[in-house]
């Protein structure tokens, strides 16, 4: 749910196509108060801070070596380590699970 609605939705995909204008607009969307940022955007991150840090960081460098999100980027030192393949295999679940804490708190929190 969240990545159709809460992502499309923050970059302005249903601002023109959706009837209810004020409820699916990326200016208004999870802002205005607790209960509806609860509702719209379940997350410790303020969306104002992802909107920031994903459309300007993330989307004006897409796929080149200044994107935040590049994986191959991001892993090419667990790549380089001189261990057996299973070793990083085995490093992977805990960075899946972690990524979003070390990498959004401290770059939305600036």
């Amino acid at each position: 749910r969240w990545t159709m609605i809460a992502h499309h939705t923050c970059h302005g995909g249903y601002d023109k196509c959706h009837p209810n204008k004020n409820r699916w607009n990326r200016f208004k969307f999870a802002v205005g108060g607790t209960w509806k940022r609860m509702c719209d955007w379940f997350d410790w991150m303020m969306p104002e801070a992802w909107n920031v840090e994903h459309n300007n960081r993330h989307h004006y460098c897409l796929s080149e070596i200044e994107d935040p999100d590049l994986v191959e980027n991001n892993l090419v030192d667990l790549r380089d380590l001189p261990v057996p393949t299973i070793f990083k295999w085995m490093v992977l679940p805990i960075l899946v699970t972690t990524w979003k804490w070390f990498y959004y708190a401290p770059n939305t929190y600036k």
